[in-house]
């Protein structure tokens, strides 16, 4: 069976709508007017009535007066068209305009929308818009006729009343549903059969020159049209055979033009007559049609309720089992055989009592009823399912009532605690288990709720005797006066609560706890909010950490490590020192060794005499050990100096590349006699900023170790590149090589490696230190890539010069 939906509120007309019905208002007062009987004063029939009221009735009220002068203008013009006399007309027209008016006012009255034809309400709305509509044409019209006509005003009266409030009671319905936007029930072919009939049988008993008494025939197919068919099929059909009457019968068809034509009745009594039938049609077929639709909803509306209703029961989680009231099971839902792995029908009929699922020796199961008839009826109960496995049930009983409050059915509804109960035991095993961890419980009162083993281990107490008691009380009472500024147990843990911040916990915090038998322990304690779905604070949880021993280790490792710092700080005054009774020696050394250097030069040249040879070669002697002692005080002079920071280092753009060059000059002296290839290579400018002097310092060290660390017959390599951002200057040798172990030492002052002293190689063991002091003054870096007997290269990468490209700038 197809039911109609919920309808939608009628839409009202655009212009394009109301000059349609107005054009149609048009042909029908022309056509009333035109077949109305010669004898009589007025139409049979003013279908042009109903179309005025529904045209009001659909428009926005705003538009109610404009086409309230435009129905008085289209219905004089189709009067006058028909023949009328142009004074009656006039009134008539006005008077059609104001039962329009009247019509739709009550119709509209009270609400916004239009009658949508859903319940006999909106039928009695339509009849008393009829009548209100009728009386007021009527009035028009008997007085215009008692005023303009020689007519008897009663049978006008008659007359315009009838013939108006059926247009009224057909046509309204019909527009109303031709308006109305809802589904509807399609049966083609018993609508084509049902209008055939109806055709059929208005035609025989209506037709011209029958005047049988079979009025009553059309009737039962416009029932059968109510009962089985659309709303708006029925009132179209009774638009149809409404028409087809009256103009039957205007030609002395049927009862009514039979009694007319043979002279028993007038021909307003006539015309009276078949309105009065058509009006009893209405009657009939409109309102009976109306309820049928409106069972058709109801009977849709409870589809949908019952099929909401089988969709909640199966896609609920809980199990649900409904009885009537002898406790025989007539519904279950889905999970009730998801859970117990039972079937419906395995269910279905059977008492409340006798369930499979039910564990051995259970009487009153799942629950019982409730004493009070509203009240409810909870039980917590074991459970076998098909496979054999124990789950944990809550089950709630209660009664289902109808309208008048009387129970229909009992609903039972379980809820599965297996994994509720099993996280319960669970929760409850960790807090009993060995753990050292106190865990504490505090309502929010600040009294002790729980007390688990790890706190029973921890103070001494047991879990019984401190239940109830204030949680302030296992706190040193000194140490909590200090912190909470209260010794009250209900303002000092008002004010230890207080701390806890937005994260919902406290800070990790020492306290010192105080055990039974005295003990003072400090414990590292947390206090956060417990809480759940439904509270947002149900107490708190204190979870406390014994940190005694940890925290006693610590003061020592604290104690060691001030030790330490301060002989730090007396070793580094220490060096300090030592480096500045290094520097104060080698400057004092310097100027009195100058002046040796200096006397034996001027004793050299004979400035004072000749010397013989063998004072000769004492003197050189004397004047070597000088300037070695000379160039000691200067390296340690410039390493105290690149230390301290006093030393002043000039930013200018320096060429590697150009102190490439010049450091293949001032090499020549020291390879002379030596069987070395060198090889000095530059691949361009590489600039830095730096200290010339400095750098070109750096570049002589490294080469002079690598000539002296270098046998005859080996390879030394000095170049520059460009990696980057970075200048590149490596310089390599086939030598002796440094030891790998010795290699993190080899920068420190006066180191020299045991491949050099095994040797007898000659050294102070300060020229590294001064290369790597200098590279870092110039925020450069140093590798060594050596080993033992393999030689050695040192790369030092420097920081790359941005050259300015505007003139006169330096490079």
């Amino acid at each position: 069976m197809s039911v109609p939906g919920p309808s939608r509120p009628q839409p009202l007309l655009g212009w394009y709508g109301a000059a349609s019905l107005l054009a149609l208002i048009f042909a029908a007062g022309l056509g009333a007017v035109v077949l109305a009987p010669q004898t009589g004063p007025v139409a049979a029939w003013y279908p042009a009535a109903g179309v005025s009221v529904a045209l009001l009735a659909l428009s926005p009220r705003s538009r109610w007066l404009a086409l309230a002068v435009s129905v008085t203008v289209v219905t004089a013009a189709a009067s006058i068209l028909g023949g009328r006399d142009p004074e009656v007309t006039l009134v008539y027209a006005t008077g059609n305009a104001c039962e329009a008016l009247f019509a739709a006012w009550v119709l509209r009255h009270g609400a916004d929308e239009v009658p949508r034809l859903r319940g006999t309400e909106d039928m009695v709305r339509i009849l008393v818009a009829g009548l209100a509509g009728a009386a007021s044409i009527t009035v028009f019209a008997t007085v215009g006729a008692a005023t303009l006509t020689s007519t008897d005003p009663w049978a006008i009266a008659r007359t315009f009343f009838t013939s108006h409030l059926a247009a009224t009671l057909i046509v309204v319905p019909a527009a109303l549903s031709l308006a109305a936007t809802r589904e509807r029930p399609r049966r083609i072919a018993e609508t084509t059969v049902q209008a055939l009939a109806l055709v059929t049988a208005t035609a025989v008993v209506f037709w011209p020159g029958h005047g049988l008494s079979l009025e009553f025939a059309p009737l039962p197919f416009l029932v059968w049209a109510a009962l089985r068919l659309d709303l708006r099929v029925v009132t179209l059909e009774l638009v149809a055979v409404s028409a087809a009457v009256t103009l039957f019968s205007l030609h002395g068809g049927g009862p009514f033009g039979y009694d007319f034509e043979r002279g028993a009745v007038g021909a307003d009594s006539a015309a009276s007559l078949v309105q009065l039938y058509l009006l009893t049609s209405a009657f009939l077929t409109v309102p009976l049609a109306i309820t049928v639709e409106q069972r058709r909803s109801l009977i849709g509306e409870l589809l949908d309720s019952e099929q909401m209703t089988e969709a909640t029961l199966d896609t609920t989680a809980a199990l649900i089992l409904v009885t009537d009231l002898a406790g025989t099971v007539v519904r279950v839902n889905q999970a009730v055989t998801a859970l117990t792995g039972y079937a419906e029908d395995e269910l279905l009929g059977r008492h409340i009592e006798d369930m499979p699922f039910a564990p051995p020796g259970s009487s009153g199961y799942p629950a019982g009823l409730p004493e009070e008839p509203d009240g409810q009826v909870g039980r917590e109960t074991g459970a076998v399912t098909r496979g054999g496995d124990r789950i944990k049930i809550l089950w709630n009983t209660s009664y289902v009532r109808d309208e008048r409050g009387r129970p229909t059915y009992v609903v039972i509804t379980g809820t599965d605690l297996t994994a509720e109960r099993a996280a319960a035991g669970l929760n409850q095993h960790l807090l009993q288990a060995a753990i050292t961890t106190a865990l504490i419980g505090i309502d929010p009162q600040g009294r002790i709720t729980l007390f688990n083993a790890g706190a029973e281990r921890l103070l001494g107490y047991d879990q019984q005797d401190m239940v109830g008691v204030p949680f302030v009380q296992v706190i040193e009472s000194a140490q909590l006066v200090e912190r909470t500024g209260s010794a009250d147990p209900v303002d000092a843990f008002a004010a230890l609560v207080g701390t806890i911040g937005a994260e919902g916990t406290t800070s990790q915090r020492d306290w010192t706890w105080t055990g039974e038998d005295g003990r003072r322990l400090t414990v590292s304690m947390t206090l956060g909010i417990a809480g759940d779905a439904l509270s947002s604070r149900v107490g708190y949880l204190c979870v406390g950490r014994d940190v005694t021993e940890a925290r006693a280790s610590q003061e020592l490792l604290v104690a060691a490590l001030e030790k330490e710092r301060v002989a730090v700080e007396r070793l580094r005054k220490v060096d300090s020192a030592k480096n500045e009774f290094v520097s104060t020696v080698s400057h004092e050394l310097r100027t009195p060794v100058a002046s040796i250097v200096g006397y034996t030069e001027m004793l050299q040249d004979g400035t004072v005499g000749e010397p013989t040879s063998m004072q000769g070669r004492l003197l050189a002697s004397i004047e070597r050990s000088g300037k070695r002692l000379i160039a000691l005080c200067d390296d340690l002079l410039t390493l105290g100096g690149l230390d301290s920071g006093s030393a002043e280092i000039d930013r200018d753009v320096v060429d590697l590349s150009e102190l490439v060059d010049a450091a293949a000059d001032a090499m020549r002296p020291l390879l002379a006699g030596r069987d070395l290839d060198v090889d000095f290579g530059a691949t361009g400018p590489v600039e830095v900023l730096g200290d010339r002097a400095q750098l070109d310092r750096v570049l002589i060290n490294l080469l002079s170790n690598a000539v002296k660390f270098t046998e005859d017959g080996g390879r030394i390599e000095c170049r520059t590149e460009v990696r980057d951002s970075e200048a590149v200057l490596v310089v390599s040798d086939t030598g002796i090589g440094i030891p790998v172990e010795e290699q993190s030492e080899l920068f420190e002052r006066f180191y020299r490696s045991s491949t050099a002293q095994d040797r007898a190689i000659q050294g102070t063991g300060l020229g590294l230190s001064i290369v790597a002091a200098t590279v870092a003054a110039h925020g450069g870096r140093i590798d060594v890539r050596s080993a033992h007997l393999e030689g050695t290269t040192i790369t030092v990468r420097l920081p790359r010069a941005r050259v300015s490209a505007t003139p006169g700038s330096p490079r």
